[in-house]
């Protein structure tokens, strides 16, 4: 899965010269918590967040206070995170996911040179999640553990046609040293009787606390 389909291009932006309070109306009324700063030509100069502001509070900038004596409110361009990690649509959502998770933040910009292009969030990720292993739609989930072969998967897949079951998604995880743990979603309303007959062909077919509690 790749960034450009999965990114927000509707942006709400602002400039370096708006102040903490203008930012801080974006953000309560389109319900986000990041908003990219950008300077002529949609170029990229910084983000800034919820949290920025809500620092500032804490630091006494907010409300148009002082910034020694100018008296001047202060404004989004001397808060905003200048030195920005960024993404480019063709990268991909596990690159997006390393990213945010590695520097503990919740917004990416997505640029093409310099030039905003869009933004990726972890709720994007979170819902494509959602879209790619089918969770929302019809199905029940079994869990397999299996040799760390490809042909054990492959055999798994068989059985399951085998008794005429649709696969929605199936994901692999490795378990143990040398075994995955497979997650499987299925369209049935019968899964005691998938199970059963998965278990019949030799499969180790447990429940999520099972693979816990062998890892």
């Amino acid at each position: 899965m790749f960034v450009g389909p999965r990114m927000k291009r509707d942006l709400v932006t602002v400039t370096p010269g708006a102040t903490l309070e203008e930012a801080a109306r974006l953000l309560t009324a389109h319900r986000i918590h990041h908003l990219p700063v950008v300077g002529e030509g949609d170029r990229l100069a910084g983000i800034v967040s919820d949290t920025d502001l809500r620092n500032a509070t804490l630091d006494g900038m907010f409300g148009g206070a002082d910034r020694g004596d100018s008296g001047r409110p202060v404004t989004v361009g001397e808060i905003m995170t200048r030195e920005l990690v960024t993404l480019s649509p063709g990268d991909t959502l596990d690159d997006a996911m390393l990213i945010l998770s590695r520097q503990r933040i919740g917004a990416l910009p997505v640029v093409e040179g310099d030039r905003l292009v869009g933004i990726v969030t972890k709720a994007d990720i979170l819902s494509a999640l959602l879209s790619t292993l089918d969770i929302e739609g019809l199905g029940v989930r079994i869990e397999v553990v299996l040799r760390r072969d490809v042909r054990e998967v492959a055999r798994l897949v068989a059985a399951l046609a085998d008794q005429d079951v649709e696969v929605r998604s199936l994901v692999l995880a490795p378990h143990g040293a040398d075994g995955y743990a497979a997650f499987v979603r299925v369209a049935t309303i019968d899964v005691a009787s998938v199970r059963d007959r998965l278990r019949e062909k030799g499969f180790a077919v447990g429940e999520l606390a099972d693979f816990y509690e062998a890892r």
